[in-house]
């Protein structure tokens, strides 16, 4: 069996994606079963994504044409053993030693190609964009003391990438590799975009809240706030005491 080479601590691998189209479901389960048992001997962290991933890993169902190789996101064909496809390819049934060697030689090109430039399918981060973190990232992502300092100082609160590093005192490319497999995890949200639906809820409660007199609106000053309660609260009373037929009497 294959040891799983040491380049690299755990908390220095990257983070990298894969999608599944055209395998037969029993199989896609596999495959993902497989990925999943191997995560502590890839030289990569592997997790599936649904689209818009690293890699692509493609079955017999995907036409040759749509699943073309591409230097930014390689394909993976995966099937029967006697029609093999051109270019990487891994004959069913899987053997976890084959898909090992075969994830790691494909993590170290997509890592190069990151390096060179050539791989960005989560696009550039600037440093005064503005961003939330969705939820607390999963234990993968959070394998450095550094690390969760960074979840830590984004948590709660929206940040950039000038702010992170400025916070953080780390290095400003440890701060970007974070973000980067932030995006990629799905878990960064913009600032704009997160306040645009919060702005929406506002609109619609004020326009469907209903109308009230001046007279009951809450005022900053005290003597407005007196004179609100003397004009408006006899009134309210005097209704009350009506329905109960309490009236006060005239005086003899």
């Amino acid at each position: 069996m294959t040891t799983a080479a040491t380049p690299a601590t755990r908390g220095q691998r990257a983070l990298l994606s894969f999608s599944v189209e055209g395998l037969p479901p029993r199989e896609e389960l596999l495959f993902k079963s497989l990925v999943r048992l191997l995560d502590h001997r890839t030289h990569q962290h592997w997790a599936w994504k649904a689209a818009q991933a690293d890699l692509r890993v493609v079955g017999e169902q995907v036409p040759t044409d749509a699943a073309a190789p591409s230097v930014a996101v390689p394909v993976l064909a995966v099937g029967p053993a006697d029609s093999p496809r051109g270019g990487h390819f891994l004959p069913l049934p899987l053997h976890a030693d084959e898909l090992e060697h075969t994830l790691n030689r494909l993590g170290a090109m997509v890592v190069h190609a990151r390096g060179l430039g050539l791989a960005a399918p989560d696009g550039h981060i600037a440093e005064d964009e503005e961003f939330r973190l969705l939820r607390w990232p999963p234990a993968a992502l959070l394998e450095t003391p550094a690390r969760i300092r960074l979840a830590t100082l984004m948590t709660g609160r929206p940040t950039s990438l000038q702010l992170l590093r400025q916070r953080s005192g780390l290095a400003p490319q440890d701060c970007l590799d974070f973000l980067a497999d932030l995006r990629r995890a799905d878990l960064l949200e913009g600032a704009r975009q997160a306040a645009q639906p919060a702005a929406a809820a506002a609109v619609a409660a004020v326009a469907a809240a209903p109308s009230a007199p001046d007279s009951v609106l809450p005022l900053t000053d005290s003597r407005p706030v007196a004179l609100a309660r003397d004009t408006v609260q006899p009134g309210l009373l005097a209704r009350i005491r009506s329905r109960l037929g309490l009236l006060p009497t005239a005086p003899k």
